[in-house]
């Protein structure tokens, strides 16, 4: 089957998964994500019912930990391999916000002010519903793959020319609320890891160390020092290279959460891969890893309990233990977990991938992000 005769049969095999995932045991899960919209929207529109369907069928993990379009597949047999790949592959959804190219044929040509591809779009509902959008103007729309090019998933909301600087807020705004569409674009993958690196770099000049141990009422102050120092390094940086600066905003103060400043000691980590981390009650957490005799009481051994089980805490810190004393660290969690036998060089990776499995079901990704000279005046911007 070629292109055009998938574009054709997507039809179909988006109302037959449509009617799919009507069946009861799926009500609930759309009922969540409908609520969760409503909550935010105050009413749900007939575009945004649409718009919340389709992530429902193509991309909510249900219970099983499986989509609903990975279910439609199985239950089909009948299906032709194209098909399959074709319905897999839609689990694959690029949304943004798409400036207008030109037509060629039945295909648009569009460009994603998010992750600054381009990309070649079909519509299985036929070529006119393109007619609208003028070159130049803007749409906010879902793509799946077909083949090396792209079909519209859901509903097209169109903005006019007129209405770039709207377009490009709402673009700034998804790149900096969701970076996983931002990277997409593995230029800004490979940009972002050099961004890290240099800021990494500073960090250290700064601190004399990736990691620093300070009480949580100096937190705010000691990183506003250091973002200072950020601020002159890279403005110097880039007057030596007499290009154009990123950061003439006013320097931006981190509201920082009141359990972190409340803390009697936070541990500030800028880890090459997991970038900049803080970590609160960090002292105890270290003491417990220099003397594993303190988890015999219970404050130690449930601070060390509590950065186990706290979903939002990376394996860094245990790694980072590790890394100075694998004994202590596997007497360490012999003595909190009761497992007599637990050794780290043999049973922590097993470990950390229990305990902290949200942190393996993804790649990493850069915490910094390459924003365009394009899109960085829009970040913050309240245009929308």
């Amino acid at each position: 089957m070629d292109v055009i005769d998938l574009v054709e049969r997507s039809g179909e095999l988006k109302a037959e998964l449509v009617e799919f995932s009507r069946k009861p045991q799926y009500r609930q899960a759309f009922r969540k994500m409908a609520s969760a919209h409503l909550g935010k929207e105050g009413a749900i529109g007939e575009g945004m019912l649409i718009d919340i369907l389709d992530r429902l069928v193509l991309q909510h993990r249900l219970g099983s930990g499986q989509t609903i379009v990975e279910q439609f597949v199985a239950s089909r047999p009948d299906l032709l391999t194209p098909e399959r790949d074709m319905l897999l592959g839609w689990r694959d959804v690029v949304e943004g916000i798409f400036e207008v190219g030109r037509r060629e044929g039945d295909v648009l040509i569009v460009t994603n002010l998010v992750d600054e591809l381009t990309y070649r779009v079909r519509s299985n509902m036929g070529s006119e519903v393109f007619r609208v959008l003028r070159p130049r103007s803007y749409m906010i729309a879902r793509l799946v793959p077909i083949r090396s090019e792209w079909l519209v998933s859901g509903v097209i909301h169109p903005i006019v020319r007129s209405g770039r600087k709207v377009a490009y807020a709402i673009a700034a705004d998804l790149a900096m609320t969701y970076p996983k569409m931002f990277f997409r674009n593995p230029s800004h993958v490979e940009r972002g890891w050099e961004l890290q690196r240099s800021d990494r770099e500073r960090f250290m000049r700064f601190f004399g160390t990736d990691m620093v141990l300070m009480p949580g009422r100096e937190l705010a102050e000691r990183m506003r020092q250091y973002a200072t120092f950020t601020r002159r390094e890279v403005l110097a940086e880039q007057a030596a290279q007499k290009r154009d600066s990123l950061v003439k905003r006013p320097l931006v103060e981190i509201d920082f959460p009141p359990v972190l400043v409340q803390s009697d000691s936070v541990a500030v980590i800028y880890d090459e891969t997991e970038g900049l981390s803080f970590f609160r009650g960090f002292g105890e957490f270290e003491r417990a890893f220099a003397d594993p005799a303190l988890c015999d009481q219970r404050h130690y051994r449930q601070r060390v309990l509590d950065y186990l089980d706290d979903d939002s805490v990376s394996p860094l810190p245990f790694r980072r233990m590790a890394d100075r004393d694998p004994t202590r660290a596997g007497e360490v969690l012999r003595r909190v977990l009761g497992r007599k036998s637990f050794e780290w060089q043999r049973d922590g990776e097993t470990l950390m991938r229990q305990r902290k499995r949200s942190f393996f079901d993804r790649a990493p990704l850069p915490r910094l992000l390459p924003i365009s000279t394009r899109l960085a005046p829009y970040v913050g911007s309240p245009e929308k």
